[in-house]
This record gives structure tokens, sequence and C-alpha cells, in this order.
């Protein structure tokens, strides 16, 4: 059985060549096969190899479980979207040994389905990817804004609290008043919000945009930080146009781990969303940041 590992995998794995420049404690790997969903920022409907902006490379996977489970914290499977993709989901996941934790990532047109994932792995990603309904509807045609929330409430229900991790990709036209109450409302439900910066990829209809502006997505990661600790819920916020206002105290809370990667645990996805060579939005872990340069551009950007 084939599947698509991550070029960071791949490397690691040494199906590919390269020189990482961290060590990925989580294994990524994507079914293979055509994705019908066709949402408008993803190439992996036109690109069978591409997710987001690196290529992924195809191999056995049962030759590559041994070295997996021995050298990887954590798997995770993206999934594709196609008719009774959840049988070949679990016939990827039947490979693996208990070893392992697996994660899944994936959206469903129907969430009637999702049950039948309960057992074989430990954690499921949801994509939400969108924080508005109007944005969603544009965005992602082929899946119903109403039907997602009902599956991930239902899926929060059936894996237990924050075992339902809900991915959300902020540039797409949001605010970040919209991004503060979403978080609220996944929390509220023990969902865990997932943070993820919109990346522009050459081929979709989105390839003009841009993405998010750093400060204002490092206001939001520290949003993030302070209701998923349960220090603020979203009624605590004070926004202008939208823009969070933050107090000169909530910079007390500053710390390196608001700033990596968002998701389950283990979670890390080097350079998945960016170049190491320009805005790094979520790291792959705290040795790479510099909390100091992190407060010293908001204090100076007064956003507070």
């Amino acid at each position: 059985m084939n599947v698509l590992f991550s070029l960071g995998s791949a490397v690691k794995l040494g199906l590919k060549k390269g020189t990482p420049l961290v060590d990925q404690r989580t294994c990524y790997l994507m079914m293979e096969g055509q994705c019908n969903a066709g949402c408008l920022f993803c190439i992996r409907p036109k690109e069978e190899s591409k997710l987001s902006r690196l290529p992924w490379y195809s191999s056995d996977l049962v030759k590559s479980i041994p070295y997996i489970e021995s050298n990887f914290e954590r798997v995770c499977i993206q999934s594709v979207n196609r008719d009774n993709f959840i049988f070949d989901l679990k016939e990827i996941i039947s490979k693996f040994s208990n070893k392992i934790p697996i994660s899944a990532s994936l959206s469903l047109k129907h969430y009637d389905e999702i049950e039948l994932l309960h057992g074989n792995v430990d954690k499921i990603g949801i994509g939400l990817d969108c924080v508005r309904k109007d944005i969603f509807k544009k965005i992602k045609p082929y899946y119903s804004w109403n039907k997602t929330w009902k599956g991930l409430k239902k899926a929060s229900e059936i894996f237990g609290d924050f075992n339902v991790v809900c991915h959300l990709i902020s540039g797409l036209g949001e605010t970040e008043e919209d991004m503060v109450k979403t978080f609220h409302k996944l929390f509220g439900l023990r969902i865990y919000p997932s943070l993820f910066a919109l990346t522009p990829i050459k081929g979709t209809v989105y390839e003009q945009l841009s993405s998010p502006d750093i400060l204002s997505y490092r206001r939001v990661q520290l949003a993030h930080y302070l209701i998923t600790s349960d220090i603020k819920s979203s009624e605590d916020f004070t926004f202008n146009n939208g823009k969070i206002v933050y107090e000169i105290e909530d910079f007390s809370y500053l710390q390196e781990d608001i700033f990596i990667t968002r998701g389950c645990p283990s979670c890390d996805r080097p350079f998945y969303n960016e170049s190491p060579k320009g805005n790094i939005y979520n790291f792959p872990n705290t040795g790479m940041i510099s909390l100091s340069t992190i407060k010293n551009e908001l204090l100076n950007h007064k956003i507070y």
C-alpha cells in the first residue's frame, strides 16, 4: 500500500535526500488519489502530489512502519475527500500496531460515519478553516457550514474532551474578533482550536492573496493561548475595528510555546505554511523563538 509522505517525513525516513532543519516528532502522511472537495485555497485537487506549499512523496507504507514507530512520537494522516474514503483511511490505520498514537485529519460532507474511526485514532482533526459562514460558503462550497458544526459537536461527544482538533486558517478575510469568538465557541464545546496562516499557493484561486500580517497573527496567537488556557473568555477582550486591543498587563503571559504549532500533541509541521527564509507564523519548536523580539515588536507597534 502506497501513501504520500510529507517532504520532512520523507527525508527523516530516508526516502528523500535533504538536510532537515528540525527533527520532526510527527510523521505526516496523506492518502493517495483524487480529492473532490475543491476548497479554493487548496492545491490538492489539481496536484495530487502537493498539499500547501511543499510536495509529498509516494512510498510503500508497510515497509516504513517499523522505522516510523521507532523514530516518531505520532502519526498524522491527512485524508482526501471522495466516496467512502473513511474505509480507505481505516485500512491505512490498520497497518500500524498500537505502539504509536495516530491522528486523522479530515473534512466530511456528512458526519454520520465519523464514529467508524472511534477506537482507531486518539485524535481527530476537522477542517472548519473559515471562522465565518459567508467566507466558508464561498471558499468551501463542497461542504456545509451547519453540518460541519454539527459534526464537530458529534465528534467531541464520541472522542471525548479536546480529542477533536478544529483547524482554522487566518487570512481568509475574517477579523481578529471573528477568530477570538470562534476560539471561545470551540473551547466551550471542549474542542481544541488549531491555528494556521493562509499560504497562497500558485495554481489556486487564491494565489494572489497575501499571508496574514505577522503582528496581527501574533495578536491572535496570544488570544488563542489566553482562551485555551482558561485565562480569558471572548467577553474579556476589547476590539477596535475588529482588532484586538490588549492591556499592557496581557503581555505578562507571553511565553515561547504560544508561538509553536498548535494542534495534536507533538504537532510540528515544520515550514508547512511558510518558508524558513520569511516570516515563521508557527514555529516547530520553542528553541527557534526569540521571545524578546516578539514582545518588542508587539509593544513597538502599539497594539495595546
